[in-house]
C-alpha cells in the first residue's frame, strides 16, 4: 500500500494548536548554524515540513527569500498564519511524503519534532526529490523529558508512559517511529552522500504555568485524557510536584539530537 500518512498522527493535535504555540520552545539559533555550515551559502528557499504552528518555520524569517511551511493539521496551519507573520512565509496544507513542490525545490528542508509520525521511506524519497543538489535535509527532536531536576523528569516520564498506553491501546492508534533509527533510516534509503547526527542544547525560561503546560502537552496527556479521563490524577499528580520543587521562573534545559544529510 502507498502510504500518504496516517491520518491519526496529524488528527491527534486538533484543537491543541494553541496549548502547543503557547508552551513550546522555538528551535535555537545553534540549529540554523549547524544547517547553514553545511549548506555553505545563503539559502533562497527553506521548506519545513510537518510545520505546526509554525516555530520552527519562522527562525529562517531574516535568512532565507522564500520559506514554505507544510501542515495537514488545520488547526496548526490556522495558528501558524495567525501568529507569524512575514512576507517570506507562507503556509500550505500537504504531507510529508505529497508536497506537491517541483523537484529540485528547496535548498533546506526541516522537519523539527515531527519525523517520527511520517511514513520514513516514501517521505525521504519525497525529500530527496525535492532538495536541490547540494542542499541540505535536517530533522531535530528535543529530547524528552527537558532537564527539570529528578524528581519532575521521573514524575514526567511515568505520566507519559500511561498516556502512551492508553493511546496506543485503540483499536487504530497512531503510528510512531522510533526517534533513535534516523540516521540509520537515512543511510539505508542511500542517496544522500553524507549524513550523521548532531547534539546539541538551549536553555529557556518558563513560567510555572507555561512549564505546567509543555509538560502537559509533550506527555501527551491532552491527548490521553480525552480517551480515559483518569489520568487526570496522574496529571495532578505531576502539578502539585512541579509546584513544590520549582521557583516561579524556572530555567528549563532542551537537549536536542539533529541528524543531517547532503543531497
Amino acid at each position: 500500500m502507498n502510504k500518504i500518512v496516517h491520518e491519526k498522527n496529524y488528527e491527534l493535535w486538533s484543537g491543541l494548536s494553541e496549548i502547543y504555540h503557547d508552551s513550546r520552545p522555538i528551535p535555537p539559533e545553534i540549529v540554523i548554524k549547524i544547517i547553514l555550515s553545511w549548506l555553505q551559502k545563503e539559502p533562497d528557499t527553506v521548506v519545513d515540513i510537518g510545520c505546526g504552528t509554525g516555530l520552527s518555520t519562522i527562525i529562517w524569517n531574516d535568512i532565507a527569500k522564500n520559506i514554505i511551511g507544510i501542515e495537514p493539521n488545520d488547526d496548526m496551519r490556522t495558528t501558524a498564519k495567525k501568529n507569524v507573520e512575514s512576507d517570506c512565509i507562507i503556509f500550505m496544507n500537504g504531507v510529508s511524503n505529497k508536497t506537491n513542490l517541483p523537484s529540485d525545490y528547496a535548498d533546506i528542508i526541516t522537519v523539527s519534532q515531527a519525523f517520527h509520525w511520517m511514513d520514513i521511506d516514501s517521505t525521504l524519497l519525497e525529500f530527496y526529490r525535492v532538495i536541490k543538489p547540494g542542499g541540505v535535509l535536517a530533522i531535530y527532536d528535543f529530547i524528552l523529558p527537558p532537564i527539570l531536576g529528578w524528581e519532575v523528569e521521573e514524575a514526567f516520564a511515568e505520566l507519559r508512559a500511561k498516556c502512551h498506553k492508553i493511546i496506543y491501546s485503540q483499536e487504530t492508534p497512531p503510528v510512531h517511529n522510533d526517534k533513535d533509527t534516523y540516521n540509520d533510516r537515512i543511510k539505508l534509503f542511500g542517496k544522500f552522500r553524507y549524513s550523521r547526527e548532531v547534539k546539541c542544547h538551549n536553555v529557556k525560561i518558563y513560567t510555572l504555568h507555561k512549564l505546567m503546560d509543555f509538560l502537559y502537552d509533550t506527555s501527551m496527556s491532552n491527548i490521553a485524557i480525552k480517551i480515559d479521563d483518569t489520568i487526570k490524577y496522574d496529571i495532578d499528580e505531576l502539578n502539585g510536584l512541579v509546584n513544590a520543587k520549582c521557583v516561579d521562573e524556572v530555567e528549563v534545559i532542551f537537549a536536542y539530537n539533529i541528524v543531517i544529510a547532503v543531497k
